[in-house]
């Protein structure tokens, strides 16, 4: 790289750290011979919550702080090719508020084995011995709070995740329904793996969104991504103000299904398969998008393929049989069940322990299938720390 345009590595050399102040533009560069080189921007952002955001170029760690005090780091994203990855565990947000409590209010922990095990979980957390990811159903439900109750959840989660995201479900059965369909087709290009809990900026959205900017060196551009991306994140679910939720009609067309009496008439066994085919159903469009990825003709063979090759997709196998279990009993459907279904699921799928509420426990545990493992779900904080003790030791 030319002296006009140093990638990461050589600027690296010379700065050990950089900071700037979002709300005034201020930003701060240290030399590493010691020396403090100070300007601004220009322009800040008045409505930013963040007081400092900085990266470390020796340890690859960026660092923020919020404007009431609270510190977060991002891990560097080299911490994911170690051989050895930590436990994931899973936190529906109820039990991220538990631990949210837990630091700010404890006398709202009623349960003194609640109360430690979240304690010890934090510990985990903090000491890297567990990865605790963030998912964009976190970021939706912690949006809808406001004040200091936002805040202080909000700073429960970004502390301790510590830059750790799920990926989108959306993502992870894309890349499974890629997976099955190039091995049908037998497509020379295989998908790349997937991480589906990374450090990646953005690893938890749909769809990805970085900085379009080609003149900057890759390095350079990577690191301006990350920052980008943290920084974005922090910034709003640190803010205290609310953002209205959309409640979407997705959950009336299963209550429709499930009160049907030609579908109640069917064997426990058609209503689990015909809870795997509407999952397919639902995303058939993304399988067309998919296979379009692949420069595989769409035909009417795809839908058929994806149904055969069910048991090899985790996530896309959970989601299929959780609404065939809920259907066959009758379940009511909320709204707030789309969400439930579809991030638990997916993190019952890949991760080592689910910490869910107690319905969604009940019929991620009865419709699990899957031969290789047993369900990772459990309805309690105590229950897993259990579970993680085993697997620590």
């Amino acid at each position: 790289m030319t002296e006009d345009n140093p990638d990461i590595g050589e600027i690296s050399q010379a700065i050990s750290e950089i900071s700037e102040n979002p709300v005034t533009g201020e930003v701060r560069i240290k030399l590493r011979d010691g020396r403090m080189l100070e300007f601004s921007l220009g322009v800040g952002d008045r409505s930013s919550v963040l007081r400092q955001v900085s990266y470390s170029f020796t340890s690859g760690v960026i660092s923020l702080e919020s404007l009431r005090g609270d510190l977060f780091e991002v891990d560097p994203e080299e911490v994911e090719s170690g051989s050895i990855q930590p436990p994931v565990v899973y936190l529906d947000q109820g039990h991220w508020s538990a631990l949210s409590n837990s630091i700010f209010d404890r006398a709202r922990v009623r349960d003194e084995k609640d109360l430690e095990a979240a304690e010890q979980l934090i510990e985990w957390a903090e000491s890297g011995r567990v990865i605790l990811p963030v998912s964009s159903a976190h970021a939706l439900e912690t949006s809808a709070l406001f004040d200091e109750r936002r805040q202080n959840l909000a700073s429960t989660i970004l502390r301790l995740s510590r830059g750790w995201q799920m990926r989108s479900p959306v993502a992870v059965r894309m890349h499974e329904m890629s997976v099955v369909l190039s091995e049908a087709y037998a497509v020379s290009a295989s998908p790349s793996e997937l991480d589906i809990f990374s450090l990646a900026a953005g690893a938890m959205d749909t769809k990805r969104r970085a900085v379009n900017a080609s003149d900057l060196p890759p390095g350079l551009l990577k690191l301006t991504n990350r920052l980008t991306a943290f920084s974005t994140i922090y910034d709003v679910l640190m803010n205290p103000e609310r953002v209205p939720s959309v409640v979407a009609g997705w959950h009336e067309h299963f209550n429709n299904v499930s009160g049907d009496p030609e579908f109640r008439a069917r064997s426990p066994k058609q209503k689990a398969i015909d809870g795997r085919a509407m999952a397919l159903s639902d995303v058939l469009q993304e399988a067309i998008t998919a296979a379009l990825g692949l420069g595989i003709p769409v035909e009417e063979r795809l839908a058929s393929v994806l149904f055969a090759g069910l048991d090899s997709m985790p996530s896309l196998r959970v989601y299929g049989d959780a609404i065939g279990y809920r259907l066959k009993n009758r379940a009511k459907w909320e709204p707030n069940d789309l969400i439930d279904i579809l991030f638990l699921g997916c993190a019952a799928a890949y991760a080592d322990v689910v910490v869910a509420e107690r319905v969604a426990t009940n019929y991620l545990q009865g419709s699990w299938r899957s031969g290789d493992r047993p369900c990772p779900v459990v309805a309690k904080l105590p229950e897993a720390v259990e579970k993680l003790s085993h697997l620590l030791d």
